[in-house]
């Protein structure tokens, strides 16, 4: 009979590596709680009404159909009718992108996936995002089948198998817009591989793969030119090259949201460390003569290797090129999610130049098993507290204002977007206000906030409703994590009205607005509120700082300096 062969202690490491992010995942979905904004605005998009309806508001999302069809579909078969079936859906993305990291290296005939898993698995901004109801952490895991199912066709490019690719390809750029940099960047190094075998209908079926996937882009077209238009909206006016570095150890650092002040740690140097160290390797490899052994077999095995390393390294060459123009273009605040594709790139890609194209166990696979172990142990305690972080307390804000503000309270919610969370909790009688006062809190409603912000007189409707609440008796609750305080060396009285945005020195951006419009609040409330506590809402556990809101309540009124 013939023996079950032993797992390597290789694959055995990489398993319990796996095992370990997969834990990571299950804590995350049982303890991130409520749907922040940009969760909320996207579960709102896919349920609206019709399919015209999500069509016609897609350019207030920064994701294809793909994502919010998938939402909708489950939807419809009841799978997501609460917060954790959203949680669960996300779990069932991480699990798959743990599946493609393994079936990837499969694909390029390594043991097991170490280096991704040590990169990625208990990286604490994968943790967050990966997870969220947002189109990237289904990006991460089509990406990884992408490059793996390319890489297929190039070692055996049968008509399956260049199918296959062309769909995972096309579901791809069907899920983030700018999908289309880095599948360029595979597509074009499968062709380099291709031209270099000298295999010209691999190198048309990469052309052709990407002629498909570009042509299904096509449609968004008068969606991006609408979204254009928004484009000033979110650009950064402080932004410079070096936003990018700050914004990657951003992404890179050991720490979990809801703890955004703590040092960086080591990992963006690892990571660049482990790109340089790569990408010498596959330079090497390439000078590394392969026809001169005399055992056909093993110079097949050398040249397949030496390929590996060049379709691996010229795809993070020119994926990373991409991107960074893609990202000095837009100059938007950089943001974890916004690194998540480009750091599945670059593991996959270590993963196939230092693992499957360096197979042995002593010395390479001892020192990746060592690699994958101290990793675990640096990655521990940040990603277990971003795995117990909850997403936003608003939920609980709003259960405790559905209780205690009565009918003729008023509520101001200080950032618009954090009404779109508001308005999916609150329960209650009291009426309430953003920051602008706009009438849609379903999704980003740039047009109506850029319409406020060409009118000096914005806030004067939740200005007027103040007064009217305090005069008469009744509390106004203030909802947000703006400080409520004056502007250094700034006379009592009410905050001057804004310039419009021709004249402002940081033109359409919209947070020198949202900061002018709640200097105006809190100016109004300090001269005619007689009081203001600060609520205590009990939080069980830690809250990612990207909305962690405070309650303060104000009553009585007086008159101030006008």
């Amino acid at each position: 009979m013939k023996r079950t062969p032993k797992l390597g202690i290789e694959t055995s490491t990489a398993l319990i590596g796996t095992a370990f992010s997969a834990m990571l995942l299950v804590l995350t979905a049982m303890n991130a709680g409520p749907l922040w904004r940009d969760e909320t605005a996207t579960f709102n998009l896919a349920h609206m009404p019709s399919l015209r309806d999500i069509w016609h508001n897609l350019r207030f999302e920064s994701c294809p159909l793909l994502w919010p069809l998938l939402v909708r579909g489950c939807g419809v078969l009841g799978l997501i009718d609460s917060d954790m079936g959203i949680r669960i859906l996300g779990l069932g993305v991480g699990l798959f992108l743990l599946t493609s990291l393994w079936l990837c290296q499969r694909w390029f005939g390594g043991r097991a996936p170490t280096l991704s898993i040590a990169l990625l698995g208990g990286l604490p901004a994968l943790i967050f995002v990966v997870g969220a109801n947002r189109a990237y952490g289904l990006a991460g895991c089509l990406l990884v089948l992408s490059f793996g199912k390319i890489w297929r066709v190039l070692q055996s490019p049968s008509q399956s198998r260049i199918l296959s690719a062309g769909v995972i390809c096309l579901l791809f750029v069907q899920c983030i817009y700018y999908g289309v940099i880095f599948l360029g960047a595979m597509l074009a190094a499968g062709a380099l591989i291709a031209i270099r075998r000298q295999r010209w209908k691999v190198a048309w079926a990469m052309a052709g793969i990407g002629l498909v996937a570009g042509a299904s882009f096509f449609i968004y077209l008068p969606v991006m030119h609408q979204g254009s238009e928004f484009l000033s909206f979110w650009n950064s006016p402080f932004f410079e090259a070096a936003t990018l570095w700050t914004g990657l150890g951003n992404a890179l650092a050991t720490r979990s949201s809801a703890n955004p002040d703590a040092p960086y740690g080591l990992q963006i140097w690892i990571w660049i460390g482990l790109l340089l160290a790569g990408a010498i390797v596959a330079v090497i490899m390439q000078r590394t003569p392969v026809r001169q052994t005399p055992n056909a077999k093993v110079a097949s095995t050398n040249r397949e290797r030496s390929d590996l390393a060049l379709f691996c390294v010229t795809s993070v060459v020119l994926g990373t090129i991409g991107y960074t123009g893609f990202l000095l273009k837009v100059q938007y605040f950089m943001q974890p999610w916004h690194y998540v594709e480009i750091l599945i790139l670059w593991a996959v890609s270590l993963d196939g130049i230092l693992n499957a194209s360096w197979p042995a166990l002593r010395p390479w696979g001892l020192v990746r098993i060592g690699f994958l172990l101290g990793m675990m142990i640096l990655n521990a305690g940040p990603a277990w507290a971003e795995a117990h972080t909850r997403r936003s307390n608003l939920d609980l804000v709003a259960a405790f204002l559905s209780q205690n503000a009565s009918a003729r309270d008023l509520i101001v919610v200080q950032d618009v977007w954090e009404g779109v969370t508001f308005n999916r909790y609150y329960r209650g009688q009291a009426q309430w206000l953003s920051v602008p006062p706009i009438d849609s809190h379903e999704v980003y409603r740039i047009d109506l906030v850029m319409a406020e912000m060409n009118q000096p007189e914005a806030m004067s409707p939740v200005l007027n409703a103040i007064s009217n609440t305090l005069t008469t008796g009744h509390d106004v609750w203030l909802v947000g994590s703006i400080p409520i305080e004056r502007l250094k060396d700034v006379p009592p009285g009410p905050t001057p009205l804004p310039p419009p945005p021709s004249e402002m020195p940081t033109r359409w951006w919209g947070g020198s607005y949202t900061y002018w419009w709640n200097q105006q609040v809190a100016a109004f409330l300090l001269d005619h509120a007689e009081q203001g506590k600060v609520e205590t809402i009990a939080t069980p556990g830690p809250v990612s700082h990207f909305e962690d809101v405070s309650v303060i309540r104000f009553t009585g009124y007086k008159l101030g300096i006008e």
